[in-house]
């Protein structure tokens, strides 16, 4: 019993915590605040402030009961499963006892199938949360802690292809950890099916070819085709380490090989890797389903020509495109691809002002019956080349008489909003407002009403020439309509930005167009997020940020996170900023933000110190002493920068409370630079004869002492009773050692003596080496000796022996000017003698 209340007494201590009966009437009270303290977004107190505990009450009736209700803070939006594969992470992090893995196993299915239900992509976090779940379990089977066999038993086959499928909705911006995980899936279930393991290893090479690997796809293409199908060529495959091996090929409609080729051909052609391009099109070429997929293969290489800029390939492979496409037959695909590709060689033509070319390649597009989206492709070139909406309107009517030679009127070449669409699309980029109106009276002329996407286009040209007003007018248009593709969240989120930015629209105006999005369940970017964010904590609404970062910040990539933890981390280190509001974006990062690294971090302790709150700069430093995190624990940098705020303060109570934090942190090597920084920190604090301590700790030390730390030490033996002491002891070693000593050594060990009202024993040091050459009295000699002076009839005395001495160096330090120290009202010249660890 006495061990157990010895225990429960010192935890109390080193927690800051009450020791309470178990009968206290106030118990209650204390327990709120220490729940309080222990999650400071629960009160969300300003400056740090603690709550006061109030003596437990029950009146007759409670009449508090009909009071407003305190606004709570949402719970984070974390997507099924993931948190408790954080919170396997963070176990791991700091070795401690991990859960079973049946746990992890049941998260990990329930966070594939929530995201396979909403159709959502998996960010890089989640994927990595993923990646260290599926480890854990792969890991624990083989060490015989479950009862499966092996690690995909934790996963049917089904399951396995619906994660992989998962994994393949992020293609268009994959990152490391989207592959890693896919690899590892790859390696750890070599037992699946053929069409499971082809599946996974298609949608891998889609992702490499993505990430600028299309090395490596190609490698892997290769090699599956030679070791798992059976496929013709005409030729040897020459794999990329040089091997070649004939494979045989039988045709298989449904076989990924041809798709995993062409996407590895578009990585090429994305890379601007031409050898390589030509190397796969002459690899393409050998397939016996070449023919097949041509107009792809065409296509691909089309966008290389141009992004090369070379006209003599654009008009072959055109010619080339537009030749498989003909054979090939207009199926709805085809066709509005060849439209887009169309599109793409016109645009070239008028960057490059190769009208000749483009005019050759509309005159081909035009013959026979050309598909709609060609059309829509030309009347862009028109728009291009100079003409105006009148003159586009009558080629409407060319077109529409080619329908006279198509029976079927579900196939009529008819303008319809797309065509519109596409031509303010083409006045928008080219920054011409006046044109898109144009081409929407012109639509409207021709019965076709605007769309979602008119207004969507018509918001982006008027945001783009900061006519906030009128996207406005547009957005409330757009809000008739039907908006279930999301294609407006770009441009409605930039709306946001620009409402918040222009300072002119009242909160009520920002806060309707983003209760819309919200209303729509939509996808907030990471700029409306941190502007948003930065808009309420300017507002004081502290709740607000957290209920907007947690509804939206879980559901972000590492980087998209970044940009938002970025904007409140310059609101919080931004000097204007009220402490109470600086205060307050620490608490949202500190909650939100676990991830944020140590440098951040011990910038803001450093704001808080230049704000004069050192509480405040504590209590982040506390926060970092606590993280798991290796890359958020304090170093040794960290302690110095810590201790030499408390210095610049004077405040003891946040340097003993950090250096106890020392002394408890076993990872951290204590060194002659930590050393350095404790002795300065004590002396500025009022305490140099404990500072002059650590001096013998830096003697004995393996690393010893540097030249700072012997200004360090002489600067904390002026500042002591009885330092000239030390000061002497520490001289006469030097001058044993034969240490060469400059001036600014001398400098302060003349101050060492003066301060401590052995003022004869400084003049006569400094004449006895001025007579020897080992000095050269100057004006930062005098000053250092002057500002050590005991007091203010010890400084006069320094001035008159200076002036009589050396009077040409005492009008040069008078030059540099003097302060009035507000503690001690004496004199202080204006000379640097900061020490620095």
């Amino acid at each position: 019993m006495p061990s157990y209340l010895t225990r429960h007494i010192f935890r109390r201590i080193l927690a800051n915590e009450p020791i309470l009966h178990g009968d206290c009437l106030r118990r209650q009270a204390y327990s709120t605040t220490r729940r309080s303290r222990q999650n400071p977004l629960r009160s969300l107190g300003h400056n740090g402030a603690r709550n006061i505990a109030r003596q437990q009450h029950r009146g007759f009736l409670n009449f508090g009961m009909f009071g407003a209700k305190k606004s709570k803070a949402k719970e984070a939006n974390i997507d099924p499963g993931i948190e408790d594969m954080m919170q396997l992470a963070k176990l791991q992090r700091m070795r401690a006892r991990l859960p079973p893995p049946e746990d992890i196993q049941d998260a990990l299915r329930l966070f594939m199938r929530h995201k396979k239900k909403k159709k959502q992509a998996m960010s890089d976090t989640q994927a990595e949360l993923a990646l260290g779940a599926l480890r854990f379990l792969h890991e624990s089977s083989l060490n015989g802690l479950d009862s499966g066999a092996g690690g995909h038993k934790y996963l049917t086959e089904l399951e396995i292809f619906c994660l992989a499928k998962v994994l393949s909705w992020s293609k268009t911006s994959p990152s490391l950890a989207h592959l890693e995980f896919l690899k590892y899936l790859i390696a750890i279930t070599p037992e699946l099916s053929k069409d499971v393991f082809r599946s996974l290893n298609y949608y891998c090479v889609g992702m490499l070819a993505h990430l600028g690997r299309s090395i490596e796809a190609r490698q892997i293409t290769i090699d599956l085709e030679r070791d798992h199908f059976d496929f013709e060529v005409k030729g040897p495959v020459a794999s990329d380490d040089g091997r070649s091996d004939r494979v045989i090929i039988t045709g298989n409609r449904d076989d990924p090989i041809p798709d995993m080729w062409i996407q590895v051909l578009n990585g090429f052609v994305v890379e601007d890797d031409e050898p390589r391009a030509l190397e796969t099109l002459r690899l393409v070429r050998e397939r016996a389903w070449f023919k097949q997929q041509e107009f792809r293969i065409a296509s691909a290489m089309l966008r290389l020509s141009i992004k090369r800029s070379r006209l003599d390939d654009i008009r072959s492979w055109f010619a080339q495109l537009w030749r498989s496409c003909q054979l090939r037959g207009l199926d709805h695909k085809t066709a509005e691809a060849m439209g887009v590709d169309l599109h793409r060689v016109l645009q070239w033509c008028l960057e490059h002002e190769e009208f000749e070319f483009g005019h050759q390649a509309v005159r081909q597009a035009t013959t026979g019956i050309p598909p709609k989206g060609v059309w829509d492709a030309i009347f862009v070139w028109a728009a291009g080349t100079g003409k105006g909406a009148d003159e586009i309107g009558r080629m409407f009517g060319v077109m529409e008489k080619t329908n006279e030679e198509i029976p079927d009127p579900e196939q009529w070449r008819l303008p319809d909003v797309v065509t519109i669409n596409k031509l303010v699309a083409y006045a928008t980029s080219k920054s011409d407002p006046y044109l898109a109106e144009r081409f929407i009276a012109l639509g409207q002329s021709k019965g076709i009403g605007p769309d979602a996407h008119t207004y969507q286009l018509q918001m982006e040209y008027r945001l783009k020439i900061n006519d906030v007003d009128g996207a406005l007018i547009a957005y409330k248009n757009l809000q008739s309509m039907d908006t279930s593709s999301d294609q407006d969240l770009p441009t409605v989120n930039r709306l946001i930005v620009a409402l918040c930015n222009g300072k002119r629209h009242d909160f009520d105006t920002i806060m309707n167009v983003a209760m819309d999005l919200s209303d729509r369940r939509a996808r907030f970017e990471p700029e409306t997020v941190s502007t948003l964010a930065l808009l309420h904590l300017h507002r004081d609404e502290i709740h607000d940020v957290v209920d907007l970062l947690n509804t939206h910040a879980y559901h972000y990539s590492a980087a998209d996170r970044g940009q938002i933890k970025d904007a409140i981390l310059a609101f919080c280190l931004d000097p204007s900023t009220p402490t109470s509001r600086s205060w307050d974006a620490y608490l949202v990062l500190y909650k939100i933000f676990e991830e944020t690294p140590r440098e951040p971090r011990t910038d803001i302790m450093k704001n808080f110190f230049s704000r004069q709150r050192p509480d405040m700069a504590v209590n982040v430093f506390q926060e970092m002493r606590k993280h798991t995190r290796t890359d958020t624990m304090p170093t040794v940098d960290t302690y110095v920068a810590a201790f030499l705020g408390s210095a610049r303060l004077r405040d003891l109570e946040s340097l003993e409370v950090i250096h106890n934090q020392l002394k408890l942190d076993f990872n951290i090597d204590v060194n002659t630079y930590l050393t350095n920084a404790l002795i300065i920190a004590y002396t500025a604090c009022g305490q140099p004869r404990k500072a002059i301590n650590f001096w013998n700790d830096i003697v004995s030390s393996k690393e010893g002492p540097t030249f700072n730390s012997i200004h360090i030490a002489l600067r904390a033996c002026e500042k002591a009773p009885f330092g000239d002491l030390k000061a002497k002891e520490l001289w006469e070693r030097l001058r044993k050692m034969d240490v060469d000593l400059d001036q600014s050594m001398w400098a302060s060990y003349a101050a060492a003596l003066a301060g401590n009202g052995d003022n004869e024993l400084a003049f006569k040091t400094i004449e006895e080496a001025e007579v020897n050459n080992e000095l050269e009295v100057d004006a930062f000699l005098l000053g250092s000796l002057h500002d050590g002076g005991q007091s203010d009839s010890k400084q006069v005395e320094i001035e008159e022996w200076a002036k009589d001495k050396y009077p040409a160096v005492w009008e040069e330090l008078e030059k540099f000017g003097y302060d009035v120290d507000a503690d001690s009202d004496r004199k202080r010249f204006r000379i640097d003698r900061t020490v620095r660890p």
